[in-house]
């Protein structure tokens, strides 16, 4: 039982043997054997890539040339844009401005309606400076009392000359405790002090036929109205604009397309279309401002 093989041991024997057979041949370098093991193997398609550098690929390339594109376009509209607002916020004195609601809000503030006994009119806020040192002491301590300072015209406070405190000014419906300051008869204007201090108009260079105008005031005692037209011509210190006014618009403001002063509304042509008057800032200087350069000059 012992001295016979088992069949499978018999089968291991040759397959070690012919392993070893071929370790030989592939030391010893034999011709005509050759290892399976190095023999090469054919490819279908040894040259075939399946990916390519992202230097080579075509989407990078158009992605960079359009964003590069957008942000030209970005650039230049960008400028376009700035040139637009700034044209649409530019105005000038010949034409309407661009953001009139908010000028007629900002000149209704400084615009007061004036009342004298039976008279009405209108007055409009202006920056004066303190009285002169050689004024009086009663004429200091009004203009410590009364800081605000309103223009307005003569013949609108005519019948409180006597009665200087006899004035009432309002702004909105609301009264505020005023009192006649200084007036001058010939130009037709007046200054009235008041406790309430308001916005001041800036003050405009000499007007040229053609500008755009606006009159406020309160034309029979219709506060905050207004009224657009042009300036025709000035006249011996006297503005002529087509802007209407009526009946109590006489002490208001005339002002150009910056929201400047350039007059105050005093009197209209009867029987004519469009001939309306308004005193010019300048002849502020005449009596009732001492000021150190002109207004226009």
């Amino acid at each position: 039982m012992f001295g016979r093989k088992k069949q499978s041991e018999v089968v291991d024997s040759s397959i070690s043997s012919k392993i070893e057979e071929t370790q030989i041949s592939a030391t010893t370098g034999e011709p005509g054997q050759e290892d399976p093991l190095l023999v090469p193997v054919k490819v279908e398609n040894p040259t075939q890539i399946f990916r390519q550098g992202p230097w080579m690929h075509p989407y990078p390339l158009i992605t960079g040339l359009s964003i590069t594109a957008l942000l030209v376009v970005a650039f230049f509209g960008n400028i376009l844009i700035n040139r637009l607002s700034e044209e649409l916020s530019r105005t000038d004195y010949f034409h309407s401005p661009p953001n009139l609601a908010q000028l007629i809000v900002d000149v209704q503030k400084s615009t007061m309606l004036i009342t004298c006994g039976n008279s009405q009119g209108s007055g409009w806020v202006i920056a004066l400076g303190d009285v002169v040192d050689t004024a009086d002491p009663e004429t200091k301590a009004l203009d410590q009392a009364y800081p605000g300072s309103v223009i307005t015209n003569h013949h609108v406070i005519e019948d409180c000359i006597n009665n200087r405190k006899a004035i009432t000014t309002s702004n909105g419906g609301k009264s505020y405790e005023s009192i006649l300051f200084s007036f001058d008869k010939e130009n037709d204007l007046a200054i009235i002090s008041t406790k309430l201090i308001l916005p001041a108009l800036p003050i405009s260079k000499e007007p040229e036929p053609g500008w755009w105008s606006m009159a406020l005031g309160s034309p029979f005692g219709i506060e905050k109205s207004i009224s657009i037209g042009n300036i025709m011509n000035v006249v011996d210190d006297q503005v002529i604009s087509t802007a209407p006014i009526n009946p109590g618009n006489s002490g208001g403001p005339l002002v150009n397309s910056f929201g400047e002063i350039i007059g105050t509304n005093t009197w209209k042509l009867k029987d004519a279309d469009g001939i309306n008057v308004a005193m010019s800032v300048q002849l502020l200087c005449e009596s009732l401002v001492n000021c150190a350069t002109p207004f226009w000059p």
